[in-house]
């Protein structure tokens, strides 16, 4: 029993080295942009600053700046243009994040959330697509 024991504790500790010892898994991609205004992503509203976002598997993306981030929810999306950039919706003085585009050509994008529905006067749930509202774009560095 105690030889068991002591195979189960040695078997633990090897593959514990192991995964220690083992390349740690690199984000998909990692932009870094300078937001000259505050945003909005999700319901969080982050202040105008320097932003490294990271796409952490197929769907997820860490939007992160010294005091400030969020985490949302995007729908991996193609594009011709290759440039990396965010986008913004800007309805009067307020800006909300909708697309995320890491370069060559995939991106993510952002869902309509209830505020950017209020803002674009469609309560009913209608897609922003014929709203009011100016498309801004940030290059990333």
């Amino acid at each position: 029993m105690k030889t068991q024991i002591l195979k189960g504790a040695a078997l633990a500790v090897v593959l514990g080295a192991l995964t220690l010892s083992a390349p740690a898994p690199v984000a998909a991609a990692d932009i870094r942009a300078n937001v000259p205004f505050s945003f909005t992503v999700d319901k969080k509203v982050l202040p105008a600053g320097t932003y490294n976002v990271t796409s952490s598997n197929a769907h997820t993306l860490l939007i992160s700046s010294f005091g400030a981030g969020a985490v949302t929810m995007g729908q991996r999306t193609e594009s011709k243009s290759g440039s990396p950039r965010l986008v913004f919706h800007r309805y009067g003085t307020e800006y909300i994040l909708r697309e995320v585009w890491m370069g060559g050509a995939s991106g993510y994008q952002l869902r309509e959330t209830a505020r950017e529905r209020e803002l674009a006067g469609n309560r009913g749930g209608a897609n922003t697509a014929s709203a009011n509202f100016e498309k801004v774009e940030v290059a990333i560095q």
